[in-house]
């Protein structure tokens, strides 16, 4: 009797350490250790759910397929849930680039980040595709011709050989492809602030390219901004693009641009200006993030404006309640809304401390959920978003 006693004291202490370590698993990593506290937003009610591990998680990289299913990549696997991330698993691994996009009937292509120049002078990356909602896949060679493209300076002082897709892509409305590059064209001298000079890092332009072939080919790239000519969009009479006379407050020019459709079927492009310095170097901020729009399906784009005072990798979602959420870092983990199509931005609040890359998925009509380091995990955080 006393060892079945013992038995089930043992038992009841175990589950209360499993029961305490997931009450303290469900609090670390919010803002300075305690709940996240959302401020008021105007004209929209914002609130912070649960926090939680994602257990196994070791990257913010993170996908949701059209079928409702999630993976966050880990180690060596990925770390899915089928049930809008309540729940987490260990399965295959997913797709573990930031540039992915989902063409329908199951078609899925996912997007290495550096390109390499072929001997005809156009580039080329890696791109995995699946034709089964990711059940296999298959490695091919996609084709990007930008003629004016040439190498592109990393903060760390590499170099690449021709631009960066990093993770904005999107379906157009005839069924065309477009995503985001960033880099240099021929001619792109001004060196980014605060860089030594040996690292030659030129600030950089964002681009977007389209492919009329399920992403095997992609061609006439267009420049969405450019640092030292920030452009203010086409002359009515003209048709020929004029620019601004006063360079945008930038660091290292326009990059890691996200894209998405606003609601009025504008298509919005969100880009990093600065926020990394090198060791032993003075860091520079404001880095602001801005936002540039198309209303022609990505042919031409608006003047960049400021919306945030900081801003590295950001992420974009649509909710179908027709607000717009944008996730961004560095310093610190942030959220921003927008319910005006992405002409004005609200509530900007700090829920997470990293200065790593986080993350934003849509994982219901008005719910979202953030995906951020610390505490050397992986944490993901839901907040509701609701009109009021």
């Amino acid at each position: 009797m006393a060892r079945k006693e013992m038995a089930l004291q043992t038992a009841s202490h175990t589950i209360l350490i499993l029961l305490c370590a997931t009450m303290a698993a469900s609090v670390l990593g919010q803002t300075g250790g305690k709940a996240i506290k959302v401020p008021e937003v105007p004209g929209l009610k914002v609130e912070a759910g649960e926090t939680f591990v994602i257990p196994g998680a070791t990257n913010t990289i993170a996908h949701r397929f059209q079928d409702g299913r999630i993976v966050v990549t880990g180690a060596d696997k990925g770390i899915w849930s089928h049930d809008g991330g309540r729940t987490w698993r260990a399965g295959p691994q997913g797709p573990t680039s930031k540039t992915v996009l989902e063409v329908g009937n199951g078609e899925v292509l996912s997007f290495g980040a550096h390109t390499q120049q072929r001997p005809d002078g156009k580039y080329e990356v890696a791109v995995t595709r699946s034709r089964d909602s990711w059940a296999t896949q298959a490695e091919e060679t996609a084709i990007f011709d930008t003629p004016q493209a040439t190498s592109t300076g990393g903060d760390d002082g590499a170099k690449h050989p021709g631009m960066i897709v990093h993770h904005g892509a999107i379906q157009l409305k005839n069924g065309d492809l477009m995503v985001s590059m960033y880099g240099n064209y021929r001619g792109d001298a001004e060196l980014a602030d605060a860089y030594p000079v040996e690292f030659n890092l030129r600030k950089y332009r964002t681009i977007v390219i389209f492919s009329s072939d399920r992403g095997k080919t992609w061609r006439n790239p267009v420049t969405v901004a450019y640092a030292h000519m920030l452009a203010r969009g086409l002359d009515p009479d003209t048709r020929v693009v004029s620019y601004c006379a006063v360079p945008a407050v930038t660091q290292e020019g326009f990059g890691e641009a996200d894209l998405v459709r606003a609601p009025n079927g504008d298509i919005l492009c969100m880009m990093r200006s600065g926020g990394r310095i090198a060791v032993g170097h003075v860091p520079i901020f404001p880095t602001p993030m801005y936002l540039s729009r198309s209303s022609d399906e990505g042919q031409t784009w608006s003047t960049p404006v400021q919306v945030a005072d900081r801003g590295v990798c950001p992420y974009l979602v649509t909710l179908d309640n027709g607000v717009i959420v944008c996730a961004y870092a560095r310093p610190g983990n942030w959220l921003i809304f927008s319910d005006t199509h992405g002409h004005t931005w609200k509530g900007a609040f700090q829920f997470g401390t990293s200065d790593s890359y986080c993350n934003v998925l849509a994982v219901g009509p008005d719910q979202i959920m953030a995906v951020y380091h610390a505490d050397r995990k992986i944490f993901g955080t839901f907040f509701r978003v609701t009109r009021k």
